[in-house]
């Protein structure tokens, strides 16, 4: 048997983290195990996608939780990636934002 893991309250955060970012543009995904922290990925959804810092600064105001490691790292592809402790236990959530794509010229016909 395995151990026991912080899975279930990163699931039960979930819901309300994909409102916020939903309400900011982005969708918001889960990635990897869950053993050891929750992986998130957030995806630029409309043209208007609030900046990351805006987002990570409402989930650390409405959550128990805190930016850690200084600045963000750039990660592949441009990710930006925060790292934020939740208030109890070894949880951390990694929140990665993947970078707006310029738009497009549209031709008008």
């Amino acid at each position: 048997m395995k151990p026991a893991n912080f899975a279930p309250a990163y699931l039960g955060l979930y819901p309300e983290l994909a409102e916020i970012a939903r309400k900011h543009g982005y969708a918001l995904a889960a990635h990897g195990s869950m053993a050891r922290d929750f992986d998130l990925v957030a995806i630029p959804w409309i043209d208007e996608a609030s900046d990351p810092q805006t987002v990570v600064d409402e989930i650390t105001s409405t959550f128990a939780l805190k930016e850690v490691g200084g600045a963000p790292s750039v990660r592949e592809h441009g990710r930006i990636v925060y790292s934020l402790k939740i208030s109890f236990g070894e949880c951390f959530l990694d929140l990665s934002f993947t970078p707006k794509a310029p738009q497009p010229v549209r031709n008008e016909t």
